[in-house]
């Protein structure tokens, strides 16, 4: 049997080939200008994830950001939360839940916060998942937590760093969060894997609850210990040795006709299209 090390290389050299597969697959380029607060930001994008667009219909993913930080993030703090308002602006939400609770699909993602693959869902097929099918009431989108990429050097903080989605989320801005700190994720630091590098610390966490429009801190500080908050992020971690056995992200489709989860078998790229998700719709409704 595998060591502990060894498993965590090979998930860590099957998430990289994934991102690898998807930035290649993509050629398209083009500049993207930004104007934030008056200021013109001139940056690169590429179009990213045309992931072979299934003729189950997927369309074209959004363009996101070439990594202009030195962290490597895909987005600056400035145009993180000009993304952020984009994407939930006018979208209810509630707990770790994103759209109409009676919506007939729920689409559930195992995610862990300092998964880069995570990230680079978030920077591509989720917008895409909220525009076309939370915000026109087809879906409901929910988070949950899983411990992967968190165990290389951030698990003793993978609790409370999860906590801050659900303690966001008893403000109704759960998403914020999430959204936020995918955007802002540092894939360096100091030239090693941010994965490799324990970063996770209050202060981290502060820097992007303290973005969020809106929010208490204080009440979200003191919400990361609250009891129920801790036991959620725990269950949550449990179920995903169920429901997400090939690692984070996990995408499951539930619906009228039963549950289907995205690549059950491991086998494809761990980042759907929207077209790969319709497909599962479809299978539930």
């Amino acid at each position: 049997m595998a060591s502990r090390k060894q498993q965590k290389e090979a998930a860590r050299a099957a998430r990289e080939q994934a991102v690898a597969q998807l930035t290649v697959a993509q050629q398209r380029r083009r500049t993207r200008l930004l104007q934030l607060g008056g200021v013109v930001v001139a940056v690169i994008a590429v179009a990213v994830a045309l992931i072979v667009v299934s003729s189950s219909g997927g369309g074209t993913p959004k363009s996101v950001l070439t990594r202009p930080q030195a962290n490597g993030a895909y987005y600056s703090p400035t145009a993180a939360r000009a993304e952020v308002k984009r994407t939930l602006g006018g979208i209810a939400q509630a707990g770790n839940r994103l759209g109409d609770p009676h919506a007939p699909v729920t689409i559930t993602e195992y995610g862990d916060l300092v998964c880069p693959v995570c990230a680079y869902l978030a920077a591509t097929t989720l917008p895409q998942i909220i525009d076309r099918l939370v915000r026109t009431g087809k879906a409901q989108l929910v988070y949950k937590a899983a411990d992967t990429a968190s165990s290389y050097a951030n698990q003793s903080a993978f609790v409370t760093d999860e906590a801050g989605v659900l303690s966001a989320g008893l403000q109704r801005k759960a998403w914020d969060y999430i959204l936020l700190v995918y955007d802002e994720q540092p894939q360096t630091i100091a030239g090693q894997h941010a994965e490799d590098v324990a970063y996770v610390t209050p202060a981290y966490m502060q820097s992007r609850a303290q973005q969020i429009p809106g929010l208490d801190l204080v009440r979200w500080q003191t919400n990361l210990g609250n009891p129920a908050v801790i036991a959620q992020v725990k269950a949550e971690a449990a179920a995903a040795a169920t429901d997400a056995p090939h690692g984070t992200p996990a995408v499951i489709v539930s619906g009228p006709k039963g549950r289907v989860t995205y690549d059950a078998n491991g086998q494809l790229s761990v980042v759907p299209t929207v077209g790969q998700l319709q497909t599962l719709i479809s299978q539930v409704s």
